[in-house]
């Protein structure tokens, strides 16, 4: 039975109670935080921002430091713009810069058209489903060999004695082997060959998972208007595929010309230089000769010219379109 004598006023105040107090005292419908609570956003992405700080943006403001100093007898010195002064004249960087752009669009240009070609090819239906999945297996094996490992197998194979010259001279009757890495011309078709070999499974995977997530209907919509093969992959597939392929593709120009594993495995950047890229005219430069103030000039520079390029890229590629997507 409840007491006559207590009133609701006189009730001891409920959580319920104590929150709407807080959200009069801080205004109708926001509830008092703690300082140290708003902060709790901070602590989760710290991590993220302190790794990023250390791994990428000291090492790029270091970089571009010490491109303006020199050091000689242990001594560094301020030499402002010197190193990018000599840079200009330096025939061995345009001899490099030029050896990397027929690298670089050369292998994307191989890269995004074997894996474009196979992954339609594995994305077809097959006699037999088991088949077909084998031979995705098959395919990715490349991808699965370091640069490393993948550049001593090559050299091995590129050999005058090696499994494709045995073929060249012993079963085809030639009468001398081919020297793969020995000649200028034949040098670096050798290495975009052997860096297509290595990269394509990657590309193939996801151009093949984006194959996959083309609605049928649009295809056979495609196909109810009188479509054939050619015109449904050049007005379906492309257009579905094209943000998957800008994206790859701007992956692949950065990474293909920072190659420097696989140069130093195969050639070292003969013969007479003719596979010598930035990336290893940098490596070279700075870690073999001991030059670091000017591998750290070429290495600001170029890191400019490749951040111009890709933004003149991404922008062509996404001109037509108001809304920014891009179309073919």
């Amino acid at each position: 039975m409840r007491d006559e004598g207590t009133s609701p006023a006189a009730a001891p105040a409920t959580g319920q109670e104590t929150m709407i107090g807080e959200r009069t005292a801080t205004g109708p419908g926001r509830p008092r935080r703690l300082p140290w609570r708003q902060m709790n956003g901070y602590y989760f992405v710290g991590p993220a921002i302190l790794f990023f700080l250390f791994v990428s943006i000291f090492p790029l403001l270091r970089t571009i430091q010490m491109s303006l100093v020199d050091v000689e007898a242990g001594v560094p010195s301020f030499v402002g713009i010197r190193h990018y002064a000599n840079l200009v004249q330096d025939p061995w960087f345009w001899n490099s810069l030029s050896n990397v752009l027929t690298f670089t669009v050369s292998s994307v240009i191989l890269h995004i058209s074997m894996g474009m070609g196979l992954a339609l090819l594995l994305n077809e239906e097959w006699f037999n489903t088991t088949l077909r999945n084998f031979m995705r297996g098959l395919l990715i094996l490349p991808w699965v060999f370091s640069t490393a490992s993948s550049g001593l197998m090559w050299t091995l194979l590129y050999h005058p004695f090696g499994l494709l010259n045995y073929m060249w001279v012993g079963l085809l009757g030639q009468e001398a082997p081919i020297e793969f890495l020995a000649k200028p011309g034949l040098a670096m078709a050798s290495v975009v060959a052997v860096n297509t070999w290595k990269s394509y499974p990657f590309y193939m995977i996801i151009i093949l998972g984006g194959l996959q997530a083309i609605p049928a209907e649009i295809y056979e919509a495609a196909k109810v208007d009188g479509a054939n093969a050619w015109k449904r992959f050049w007005h379906v597939t492309l257009p579905q595929l094209r943000p998957i392929l800008i994206a790859i593709s701007t992956i692949d120009i950065i990474t293909t010309v920072g190659h420097v594993d696989l140069i130093r495995m195969l050639t070292r950047g003969g013969p007479l230089r003719s596979t010598e890229t930035v990336a290893y005219y940098i490596y070279k430069t700075a870690l073999l000769d001991g030059n670091l103030g000017y591998g750290a000039a070429v290495s600001t520079l170029m890191l400019i010219m490749l951040a111009i390029l890709i933004i003149l890229y991404l922008r062509v590629l996404s001109q037509g379109d108001e809304a920014g997507e891009t179309s073919f």
